[in-house]
């Protein structure tokens, strides 16, 4: 299966010299304690677990050599209070970009999930296209920026953003922070839990 990015001329531009970033997920909010479905459209902030879980991955950052000058957020305050603590830790310069907004997920909002949804392009909603070329566009604005940069993401988010970059077929974690090093070129990211 051909990554995204090989099909991307805007990357491959931008991958005329080596790129490196950081990525991390939040990890727990009442809606996935209670297994409902919680997109764009849900403007829920992370539970009292998720916000302690952030502020240790957060504090193991207290006295890093790492030069971290930006962290980056979706709009929604389940990423923000993510990105914010971070910041508290690392001092950089905090933004939001819209690009990074969890998919619309219309009518799907806020039900129970269940095995018979089509949760990529829901009635209503944002299609996987839309939103894979809108984190597309947040993922160049990224490797843009000239200062090292941490992205505190959704997990469709992030694996659109692992999809783009060549790393279609890796897990990704929640509450864990990866380094991701994409070298000169078209090949594949290279990346490692912090």
């Amino acid at each position: 299966m051909a990554s995204h990015g090989d099909f991307s001329p805007e990357l491959k531009k931008l991958r005329e010299k080596h790129q490196h970033f950081y990525l991390t997920v939040y990890t727990s909010t009442d809606a996935s304690v209670n297994n409902y479905v919680c997109g764009g459209g849900l403007d829920l902030g992370l539970n009292e677990q998720g916000i302690e879980e952030a502020r240790h991955l957060a504090k193991r950052f207290q006295k890093n050599p790492l030069k971290i000058k930006k962290i980056i957020s979706g709009p929604e305050l389940r990423t923000i209070q993510l990105a914010d603590l971070f910041h508290d830790e690392l001092r950089g310069k905090m933004l939001i970009f819209r690009e990074f907004a969890d998919q619309l997920m219309g009518d799907l909002e806020g039900k129970v999930l269940t095995q018979n949804m089509d949760e990529l392009n829901p009635p209503r909603g944002e299609s996987l296209a839309g939103f894979s070329s809108r984190v597309h566009n947040g993922l160049v604005r990224v490797l843009q920026e000239k200062d090292l940069c941490l992205v505190a993401a959704h997990a469709r988010v992030a694996r659109k953003i692992f999809d783009w970059i060549g790393l279609e077929a890796e897990k990704i974690e929640a509450g864990v922070l990866y380094a991701i090093d994409l070298p000169v070129g078209t090949g594949n990211a290279h990346y490692r839990q912090v």
